[in-house]
């Protein structure tokens, strides 16, 4: 038993250590305007992530999104076509043990909107469960279409993943079936939703190794997230 923990350790390890920011939905479907709802974009001057919406003015993505220096913004779908400047970012918070060169610390960070989004936004409704080998999960973010895809639109994509590895706090996400979608730098910060009737929010992806995604789970976030948006006095 304790040999086979090793081994999935250090797999995880070697996938976090080796994968780059994620960065788009490749092959995947157009996402359905239930989960645009819980989306959005944050964009700062070099480029751009994605983000899911806790609250009118509160967004969660990865912490490696933020650059220091730069000025963030957030775009979305208001139901005719994506729209880029919906609220310049006020604050931000990253997760306080984040650290940009260790790639297994948690790559969360809180954004603080000047003004809320427009009411076709909600928040996603946020999951304590934790996450399981064989876990069937939706994942959304703002990317390209295909591979080699240099259009300039920006669309929302969705697909279905499922669990591969999990261990301290990680998930290891790999296509369902014969889709090849996998995240790839514009998807960081995108949703992992947990289904059961409705959308949850169980995760967060942050970057892409070969085919496979990783993503931050929230289980053990819980507490920082909710402790964060009352400090931004979000009730």
């Amino acid at each position: 038993m304790k040999a086979n923990q090793a081994r999935c350790l250090a797999l995880v390890i070697c996938l976090l250590l080796s994968g780059g920011p994620a960065g788009a939905l490749v092959g995947a479907d157009v996402a359905d305007r239930t989960v645009q709802r819980f989306t959005v974009v944050v964009a700062g001057e070099k480029g751009r992530c994605s983000g899911v919406v806790l609250a009118p003015d509160i967004v969660l993505t990865a912490a490696h999104c933020i650059r220091q220096g730069e000025r963030f913004h957030v775009g979305g779908n208001l139901g005719e076509g994506y729209q880029t400047q919906l609220s310049p970012v006020a604050e931000i918070i990253q997760h306080p043990l984040y650290t940009p060169r260790d790639s297994g610390s948690p790559d969360l960070a809180i954004l603080k909107l000047a003004k809320p989004l427009p009411k076709r936004f909600v928040p996603a409704a946020l999951n304590r469960r934790s996450l399981r080998v064989g876990d069937d999960l939706i994942v959304a973010g703002y990317g390209k279409s295909a591979a080699g895809d240099s259009g300039t639109g920006v669309v929302l994509r969705m697909v279905l993943q499922r669990v591969s590895q999990s261990i301290r706090g990680w998930v290891v996400l790999s296509r369902v079936g014969e889709e090849a979608a996998n995240a790839g730098p514009g998807d960081s910060g995108g949703p992992v939703f947990a289904y059961r009737g409705m959308h949850s929010l169980v995760g967060l992806m942050v970057a892409v190794a070969g085919k496979q995604t990783k993503a931050v789970a929230l289980s053990a976030h819980h507490d920082w997230i909710r402790e964060t948006m009352r400090k931004l006095n979000v009730p």
